[in-house]
């Protein structure tokens, strides 16, 4: 491969790279409105937690691959600065975009984060509700059920 194509290789995975943050934006997104929604289906909060993981697992083997051929052609992008401007340039301001999405996801992801630790907390507490009005009403149903096996105490013997 010359070294125009390995430079090619690199904008065009940060390129991809950047297609995927924005794909991850979009899932913490819907991910927050899940959470927002009281009625929405856990089966959708699980599938798009798992769509986040596979993207997540496309941005790291597209970073070990972008890693392995900077690595390469480094001392090239050292020694042509002036000849290959334009495309560092290119891969500079991808960068930078990069740079910003990425921190848009983390604070999207510390949002969702407070969002879900709130949901759960209020799902633990409907649960203890539910655990503490059964018992509730079970201890009733047994003092009721008590209740109706009385000893004749009161009844006149008198006939």
């Amino acid at each position: 491969m010359q070294d125009k194509e390995y430079i090619a290789v690199l904008i065009q995975s940060l390129e991809k790279k950047r297609g995927i943050l924005d794909r991850i934006i979009e899932k913490n997104k819907e991910q927050r409105t899940l959470f927002l929604d009281e009625a929405s289906d856990p089966d959708r909060l699980e599938e798009n937690m798992q769509e986040k993981s596979r993207l997540v697992d496309q941005l790291n083997g597209l970073d070990d691959g972008f890693q392995q051929v900077y690595d390469r052609i480094k001392p090239l992008l050292q020694q042509q600065k002036d000849s290959l401007k334009e495309e560092i340039i290119s891969m500079k301001g991808l960068i930078k975009e990069i740079t910003e999405k990425s921190a848009t996801i983390q604070a999207q992801e510390q949002r969702n984060r407070d969002l879900a630790v709130k949901r759960f907390s209020a799902v633990k507490g409907n649960i203890r509700q539910v655990r503490t009005s059964s018992k509730v009403a079970t201890q009733y149903y047994k003092n009721m059920s008590a209740a109706h096996v009385m000893d004749s105490k009161f009844m006149d013997k008198k006939k």
